[in-house]
């Protein structure tokens, strides 16, 4: 259900008084295991990030429609809030972070909806970025790791064609052929990838990814690439940072020194992969253009500290 919401979106408008009613339906019976009340709270956040206002609206109809809904609905947040460590893999960790920067740059409209839980949105938030970081840190390891692996492969098997034959290669046919039965044979003997397995699974097993059973399915999240969490979140906390309504405070009112040294790392972070893709995306484009910067005259100023931005919210409150 969460997928054919983020896939018709707009067009789902007329249907999601019925799935709201459905889900809350489904939350007055016993439900035996988290992974079935997180997919349901998942539906919901979904609606939340798409279109806050639909959101509001649609459960406000279904309550007052039905009002055996009502403390579920309700007590949505709360359960959100309660759940938000039993978030795992990538994408739902997304999908979670992105509702909580909904919640952060919430109209102020709907503050009374969510005043109960305000106090919990930035430990939460801390909580599923970390778990994002760590898994993005780790897969980008791993690539550099294999791509070592591919090179470290590649010269074994060129330097057993060249110190262990005698033979003369006369054609480029011939090569190919004997690197190919190289290939085979390393694979075979237990130097190559397939040697490489339980090593990789030892190596990994110092740490948990979490992947859920659906990270593969790739959903419109996936395939928007301008879809950057990180970037959202810290987009929301520089709005934060014009508030007069206290929703400022509020949020930070129970955050601790050390959780502030987090969300500060968070940013960090999130300065280093927008450098990463603009360098991704220079080099895409066949490299830096000199022409350009030569014609618009040498810089003027310099930023040699390399820290990043810092967002004034962190500091501490009077």
């Amino acid at each position: 259900m969460e997928v054919i919401i983020f896939q018709c979106q707009d067009h789902m408008s007329v249907a999601l008084p019925a799935i709201v009613q459905l889900i809350a339906t489904r939350f007055q019976r016993n439900i035996v295991t988290s992974e079935l009340r997180l997919m349901l709270i998942q539906v919901f956040i979904v609606m939340l990030w798409l279109n806050p206002d639909r959101f509001f609206q649609t459960l406000n109809t279904v309550a007052t429609n039905d009002p055996s809904t009502q403390t579920i609905i309700a007590n949505f947040f709360n359960q959100w809030m309660t759940d938000c460590h039993l978030f795992a893999g990538v994408h739902d960790r997304r999908v979670c972070a992105l509702g909580l920067c909904t919640l952060l740059r919430i109209d102020a409209t709907y503050y009374p909806a969510i005043s109960g839980i305000v106090p919990k949105i930035l430990p939460n938030c801390i909580q599923i970025y970390d778990g994002l970081m760590k898994t993005y840190q780790h897969n980008e390891e791993e690539d550099s790791d294999d791509e070592t692996d591919d090179d470290d492969d590649d010269d074994s098997v060129a330097s057993d064609i060249e110190d262990g034959e005698d033979e003369t290669i006369e054609h480029e046919d011939d090569f190919l052929e004997k690197l190919n039965k190289k290939a085979s044979d390393h694979e075979m003997s237990g130097d190559g990838l397939d040697g490489d397995d339980d090593d990789d699974d030892d190596e990994g097993s110092d740490f948990d990814i979490d992947e859920t059973d659906l990270e593969s399915y790739s959903t419109i999240l996936e395939a928007n690439e301008d879809i950057d969490e990180f970037q959202i979140f810290c987009e929301s906390l520089q709005k934060l940072q014009a508030d007069t309504t206290g929703y400022n405070q509020a949020l930070l009112q129970s955050v601790t020194p050390e959780e502030r040294v987090h969300i500060q790392n968070i940013i960090h972070y999130t300065e280093k992969r927008k450098q990463e893709k603009e360098s991704n995306k220079i080099r895409e484009a066949g490299g830096y253009n000199f022409s350009q910067s030569a014609a618009a005259g040498p810089p003027t100023s310099f930023n040699f500290t390399g820290n990043g931005p810092t967002i004034n919210l962190l500091q501490n409150q009077k």
